[in-house]
């Protein structure tokens, strides 16, 4: 081969892979976390996480995420997207132990931490245990297709108890189900928690973005207790969540971070506390026409190719050509 014919036919696959779609296509990096990392579960009771994408750089298109637990003291018990998806397919192992979440076409918020998923664990023990529960990415990608590099994938802490805890159920007041201080032998302490406080980060929303719900859970009895609230939409519980050893006359703050796909007005509550988001579809901005120029006869070019496309074309015939020639 003559060094023209070798200079046309590099030439040729240096522009060929400047066009090839695709290559090097990534969305950036991001950490998946199970929110929150520690909570406690009542032995025959259900408990849920979020599946936190902690840097969303173009919203979460597509995951295929497998959540396991570290031995048999719970059970995955549903897990589910917190969006709708084009698709969605859930297969559960025979005891579960884990369980595969898959879909595409899923529309989230674009930037930041974004609630992907949700993740219902119950107790299985029959003494007091603990176990782990770990989200293992095998595929993530953003709404425009591209993939996510995932590096820490990040476990949560689960105790499983023999008996049911003090809460701050949806009615508010002193509720106690006779769980937490059995052991100082019906002595007259009293397990209650209440939640004092309801506030949101905002109260107006578009689709499918996250809204942040803060309730502050005070432990109004006499003991150490764990207490478990329920955030419910319209009447219906979405998620619970549960604070661990929380002592008499000290408070802790449960953070919910519930999307709705729907617009509409919704009434959330924690503990009889209650608070309004109004959800709206996104606005939608219109653009400046765009106008086209019909080539002329000194512009024009084969139809569907565009100049540097056309170049390739005309390299890869130059150089056939001299290879013909040598």
């Amino acid at each position: 081969m003559t060094p023209n014919a070798r200079h046309c036919l590099v030439v040729f696959s240096v522009l060929a892979l400047a066009v090839a779609p695709g290559i090097g296509a990534a969305a950036g990096s991001t950490d998946v976390a199970l929110d929150p990392t520690d909570q406690t579960v009542a032995n025959g009771e259900t408990t849920t996480f979020d599946v936190v994408v902690t840097n969303a750089s173009g919203g979460v298109g597509a995951a295929n995420i497998t959540f396991s637990l570290a031995n048999e003291t719970a059970d995955i018990t549903q897990v589910t997207f917190s969006h709708n998806a084009a698709e969605v397919t859930t297969t559960y192992a025979s005891d579960n132990s884990s369980a595969t979440l898959t879909g595409y076409g899923l529309d989230t918020n674009q930037t930041g931490s974004v609630v992907v998923a949700t993740v219902t664990v119950a107790g299985n023990a029959t003494s007091a245990a603990e176990t782990t529960v770990t989200p293992h990415v095998n595929a993530l990608g953003d709404e425009d297709g591209n993939d996510y590099t995932v590096g820490e994938e990040r476990s949560a802490r689960l105790e499983v108890t023999t008996s049911s805890s003090g809460g701050g159920g949806d009615d508010g007041g002193d509720d106690s189900d006779g769980g937490g201080g059995s052991d100082d032998g019906g002595s007259g302490d009293t397990v209650s928690t209440t939640v004092t406080n309801l506030s949101l980060a905002t109260t107006s929303v578009e689709t499918g973005e996250d809204v942040e719900v803060a309730a502050t859970v005070l432990n109004d009895g006499d003991v150490t207790t764990n207490a478990t609230v329920n955030l419910t939409v319209d009447g219906s519980v979405r998620t619970m969540k549960t604070v661990s050893d929380l002592e008499p006359g000290n408070e802790s703050t449960v953070v919910f971070l519930p999307a709705f796909q729907q617009a509409g007005t919704y009434n959330l509550s924690v503990g009889g506390k209650s608070a309004t988001v109004t959800v709206t579809e996104p606005t939608t901005t219109t653009s400046d026409p765009v106008t086209t120029e019909t080539p002329t006869e000194t512009e024009s070019q084969a139809p569907g190719f565009g100049v540097l496309p056309a170049l390739v074309s005309l390299v890869a015939l130059l150089g056939a050509a001299r290879l013909r020639a040598h």
